[in-house]
């Protein structure tokens, strides 16, 4: 019922159907009033008319004998029971139709204080409940009496009562009643029927506004209401289909507008983010993405974690509190960022941030290699310059005495020569490298022989410097595309700066793992660490980020440059990760191979 109640079918329904019981129930109560009245006073006057004459007939008529005659076959006739009483009150005579009613003692008739009127000269009518005998047992019997005067020279000689059981009258109305009731559940029966038919009709175009509402709710804003009248519930399926078509077309054009901006926020090169008042990221791209990993290592949080860094936080609380834009440069990772974070407005009201994020490492890069480069490159070539002229002038003077410093110094030009040579030929290499015109010999093998064969080479070096070395190799039967020369040059240039870097009783520690995104090898050392500004350059040609170290252990600044390309010509990517006193961390990754390459 509850379910019925709540749908507009049913409420107007049972509204109907209510309204009319209501109406049905009134008009049947009124009606069987009505004949309930009607039948009683009909036969009320019928009695009192068949009184009136049977008192006449005993005024008129000199002889009783003929009188009762007369008022028997009238008794018979209206089915009525006739009680004469004489003038003496105790003279009687009684007549009853063949109706099996019982006759009311005189006694019982001249106890009522009612009836006792009669012998006033007034007629008396009563409905009322007498006492009978019927087998010697006393009944209660319904009846209806009159009592009518016979009155002789203008004064009361006697009277005559009639009576008769309302069991007929009773009847009657039972018998209406059910007429009544009858009719009346016909029409509840019908009425139902057409409220419901009716109802159903009325309400059919308002569910199919509900089921295309639903439907919108769920996105689906195709759906349209059929048209089957031209009355105001028409017109509302009509304003509806208008209304459906209108959120379809703005929908879309939302739909369009937001791929199109998020394709130009994926397309970006600067990040961008959004957020509420709360601080609670609502849009970021990839780029800001990335950024946010970076400053989450930096500040120690967790790289999945949804807070935002602090140096963030600071500039989103300055922005909040002033609503004006703010901007500022920020480093972390030896990264430098640009930040400017400005108020969005809901109208008047305040209800979030944006911030675009631009990485400023390449320009500051490109500045400092610019500044860097004649000086690295002097660096590099005075050095050994000096010392080719400074010995050679010494031989060509003659200022040498014995042989063996002759010999001394032939020897200093002679590694001062091949130093340069060294350096032209990486500078070559690394030419050759960049210019595409490296070829590699690319063929499918582990890469755990080649860890390992690599380390060997540095067993007896690292046991001279005191460190340790350490390999932990993933064993696997993964067959990779890769040039094995290559990866060994690679691996020997990683492993030896990690000496070189690391002081006595260190350690350097070779990882090779998989996973299902391919290879990645590690070389860690606990060595002094890369300096925060100089980490974005390690990868730079004549990077040296110790400039006091001593020649002796030096490099030319150009391996981890021929790293990085040859580990990009592997189609992979290696990445760096250092604190100042703890150590860095050397990262090679290279991509699982495809099927097609198997």
């Amino acid at each position: 019922m509850s379910i019925l109640w709540r749908s507009v079918v049913g409420k107007l329904w049972m509204t109907i159907i209510l309204l009319v019981t209501v109406v049905l129930v009134i008009l049947t109560f009124l009606l069987v009033q009505f004949f309930d009245h009607f039948y009683f006073e009909q036969q009320n006057e019928e009695l009192k008319h068949l009184a009136a004459k049977i008192a006449d007939i005993f005024e008129s008529y000199e002889h009783d004998s003929e009188a009762r005659y007369i008022s028997k076959e009238l008794v018979e006739v209206t089915q009525t029971t006739l009680v004469v009483i004489g003038p003496n009150h105790h003279e009687f005579w009684k007549v009853s139709a063949d109706t099996g009613l019982p006759i009311i003692d005189v006694e019982t008739l001249f106890s009522d204080s009612d009836l006792q009127q009669v012998f006033f000269g007034r007629t008396i009518d009563k409905r009322d409940h007498f006492p009978v005998y019927v087998n010697t047992n006393v009944v209660e019997l319904d009846v209806l009496i009159v009592a009518a005067p016979i009155m002789i020279n203008g004064s009361p000689q006697g009277a005559v009562f009639l009576y008769q059981t309302l069991d007929v009258i009773n009847d009657t109305i039972e018998a209406t009643k059910r007429i009544i009731l009858y009719a009346a559940g016909i029409g509840f029966f019908l009425t139902t029927i057409f409220a419901f038919f009716l109802s159903t009709r009325i309400t059919y175009p308002l569910r199919q506004m509900k089921v295309a509402a639903d439907n919108m709710s769920k996105g689906d804003f195709h759906s349209r209401v059929s048209i089957r009248s031209h009355d105001e519930i028409g017109d509302l399926a009509l304003t509806f289909n208008h209304m459906a078509k209108q959120l379809n077309d703005s929908i879309q054009a939302l739909s369009h507008e937001k791929e199109l901006l998020s394709s130009i926020l994926r397309s970006m090169v600067d990040g961008v983010i959004t957020l509420d008042r709360k601080g609670e990221i609502i849009l970021i791209n990839p780029p800001a993405e990335k950024m946010l990993k970076t400053w989450r290592y930096e500040e120690d949080m967790d790289g999945e974690s949804h807070q935002l860094p602090r140096l963030l936080l600071d500039i989103f609380d300055q922005v909040v509190q002033t609503e004006r834009e703010h901007v500022r440069t920020v480093s972390a990772q030896g990264r430098f960022w640009t930040i400017v974070m400005a108020p969005l407005y809901n109208r008047e009201k305040l209800r979030g941030v944006v911030a675009v994020v631009r990485d400023m490492t390449e320009e500051r890069r490109l500045d400092k290699l610019r500044k860097d480069f004649v000086a690295n490159v002097s660096h590099e070539l005075r050095t050994p310059l000096a010392m080719l002229q400074g010995y050679s002038e010494a031989l060509v003077d003659d200022v040498v005495d014995s042989a063996e410093e002759r010999k001394e110094l032939a020897r200093i030009i002679h590694e001062e020569s091949l130093r340069m040579g060294r350096l032209v030929n990486e500078l070559l290499d690394l030419a050759r490298i960049q210019a595409g015109h490296i070829e590699l010999d690319l063929e499918p093998m582990p890469l755990g022989p080649i860890v390992h064969k690599t380390l060997r080479k540095f067993t007896n070096l690292a046991k001279d410097e005191q460190i340790t070395l350490r390999e932990d190799v993933q064993e696997s039967a993964e067959l990779y595309q890769v040039d094995a020369d290559r990866i060994e040059q690679i691996l020997t240039n990683l492993i030896d700066n990690a000496i070189r870097h690391t002081p006595a009783h260190g350690t350097v520690s070779v990882q090779l793992k998989e996973d299902a995104h391919g290879a990645h090898i590690s070389v860690k050392d606990t060595g002094q660490g890369i300096p925060e500004e100089d980490l974005p350059f390690v990868f730079e040609r004549f990077y040296k980020a110790d400039k006091a170290r001593t020649r002796g252990k030096s490099g030319t600044g150009l391996g981890l440059a021929i790293v990085k390309d040859l580990v990009e010509a592997h189609h992979g990517h290696i990445d760096v990760h250092s604190r100042v006193g703890e150590g860095t961390t050397f990262t090679i990754h290279l991509p699982r191979p495809s099927k097609e390459e198997h």
